[in-house]
């Protein structure tokens, strides 16, 4: 199930083409294990695939439409709060 975090990584993606663990953390304040397993859970989903360059594993996008599907999902995720709130 797509979480805050894990729209917080796409949506990271999506703007700036690719990212990395590293990234992820720095950028996310949350811890390795937990970047690793977002990452794991979006690239066995489909929405991202990853690529080793030079060492490094970069993830980047894995559908052509994922901008729009980024935001419907966002969408959903902030009428979901809206709602909880209530």
């Amino acid at each position: 199930m797509l979480d805050n975090v894990k729209v917080q990584i796409l949506r990271k993606i999506a703007t700036q083409g690719y990212t990395t663990v590293t990234d992820v953390v720095k950028d996310l304040g949350i811890t390795w294990g937990a970047a690793q397993w977002h990452l794991f859970w979006l690239e066995n989903n489909g929405y991202i695939k990853s690529a080793k360059i030079n060492g490094t594993t970069i993830y980047i996008l894995n559908c052509a439409n994922a901008l729009r599907k980024l935001e419907a999902i966002e969408s959903a995720l902030s009428k979901e709060k809206v709602v909880r709130r209530e």
